[in-house]
This record gives structure tokens, C-alpha cells and sequence, in this order.
């Protein structure tokens, strides 16, 4: 991991906003690295998405700045801020039919902020979203909503249900995002721990421990979500000695 410019980020953003991903998809240069295509994290994330609400909110209405502010919507909510998401969420509504996928992701994410707190009321939001999310026939869309409702189920104890979830979130960010990506690993880490949580320990365990490989070689031991894998692989292990 390095240092970065924040104003040459926001630059390059602003001229080009998309970056070609290996043939397969175009990723955000607002979230993304356009060198490495990992998406930004933590204070960066928040800057950038801040810089992109400045970019976009004065200007002219179309279904492309709606998008972008529900991006910023999504963002904000993830820090709390759910009043001021809210606002935009509403600034946008009219431009934007109700299953375009800016929209769907916003509903689930708003889901994914009381999965913790209130599981239950959570499920049933998701639940809510299931056709929608089908007929909108966006896979990115799609692997968030599985990554959720497959989290979801495990907060409530239900890992058999949550398994589908897990495989289908997997094959999804793979094909959207690459294997090699930090989406694609958080999903095959949510597979890892439903496999041990439905009692194959040892499957669930060398999987994170792939995974936990894989990240190290491509995004570094330090990176936050290395040092998840890590905590959740030591967990297992001491469930396993």
C-alpha cells in the first residue's frame, strides 16, 4: 500500500471516471485504483466520495447523476450519516426507475446497516428485494444482495440457509470483479465461515486459509481485509486445536 494525491485522484476521476477492467467490467475511478483496481478504503473511500457529491450535485439531471449520488448515498450511510443519505436518496428518486441498480443497491445497503441490530427485520427487507434484484439483471447488484442476505442468515443462526447465498455471492464477484479482488475475497470468506459454521471446520478452515494467502500475496499482510481473514482463520484454528 502506498500514499496517494488526493486532488490528482479526484482529477483523474473527473475527466475519465471509468476504468476497463481486463475485458470483463468497468469500475468506478471515484472507488477504484485505476493502476491496481482495488477499491479504496477507509478515509480515502470517504474523501473521494466526498469529492464525487462535490463533482455532481450541481449538475444537470440525468439518470447518470442520479447513479452517482447513490453511490454517495451508499457511502455516507456506511458512516452513519443517514440523514444526509437520505436527502439524496430522495434528490434522486424521481430521475431513476425504482429497479435500477443504484436504487436496488441502496435498499439493500440500507438493509446491510441493521443486519447487526435487528437481523430479523433486516431478512425480511432483503427478502422484499429478492425478485426485484433478479429481474434487474445487474450481477454486481446481485452479489451484494446474496453477500447480505447470506450474512443476515447467519447473524440468525440459520448457516444451512445461508450456504446457496455464500456459493452464489462467490461465482458472482468472480465474474464481476476477477478472483483475485478484494470483493471476491470477502465472499469466499463469508463461504469459508459458513462452512465451518454448518460443521465442515476443516473445509471452512483451509479455504480461509487460501484465501488468507491470496490476499497477503495481493494486497499485502497489513491490508484491513488481510487482517480479518486472519482473525477469523486463528479463530478456527483454536475452535480446531
Amino acid at each position: 500500500a502506498g500514499f496517494a494525491h488526493v486532488d490528482c485522484l479526484a482529477e483523474m476521476a473527473t475527466r475519465d471516471p471509468w476504468i476497463d477492467v481486463d475485458g470483463r467490467a468497468r469500475a468506478s475511478r471515484w472507488k477504484h485504483c485505476g493502476t491496481c483496481h482495488q477499491g479504496f478504503l477507509d478515509a480515502l473511500d470517504l474523501e473521494m466520495t466526498r469529492r464525487m457529491w462535490r463533482h455532481y450535485r450541481d449538475a444537470p439531471a440525468s439518470a447518470y447523476r442520479s447513479g452517482a449520488l447513490r453511490n454517495v448515498a451508499i457511502r455516507l450511510r456506511t458512516e452513519d450519516e443517514d440523514d444526509a443519505a437520505d436527502r439524496l436518496d430522495e434528490e434522486t428518486t424521481t430521475c431513476l426507475d425504482r429497479d435500477h441498480g443504484s436504487v436496488l443497491k441502496s435498499e439493500i445497503v440500507k438493509a446491510a446497516s441493521i443486519m447487526d441490530t435487528n437481523p430479523e427485520a433486516a431478512l425480511e427487507l432483503l427478502t422484499g428485494l429478492r425478485a426485484r434484484v433478479g429481474q434487474c439483471g445487474d450481477a454486481h447488484v446481485s452479489a451484494t444482495h446474496a453477500y447480505v442476505v447470506g450474512t443476515t442468515l447467519l447473524n440468525l443462526g440459520r448457516s444451512r440457509e445461508a450456504r446457496p447465498f455464500a456459493v452464489e455471492c462467490v461465482e458472482l464477484a468472480t465474474a464481476c470483479h476477477g478472483p483475485e479482488t478484494a470483493i471476491t475475497f470477502g465472499a469466499r470468506r463469508l463461504y469459508a465461515t459458513v462452512l465451518v459454521e454448518i460443521g465442515q471446520v476443516q473445509e471452512g478452515r483451509a479455504e480461509l486459509a487460501r484465501v488468507l494467502a491470496a490476499q497477503t500475496r495481493v494486497l499485502g499482510a497489513g491490508h484491513p481485509n488481510s487482517r480479518i481473514t486472519k482473525a477469523a482463520l486463528d479463530r478456527v484454528s483454536a475452535m480446531s486445536a
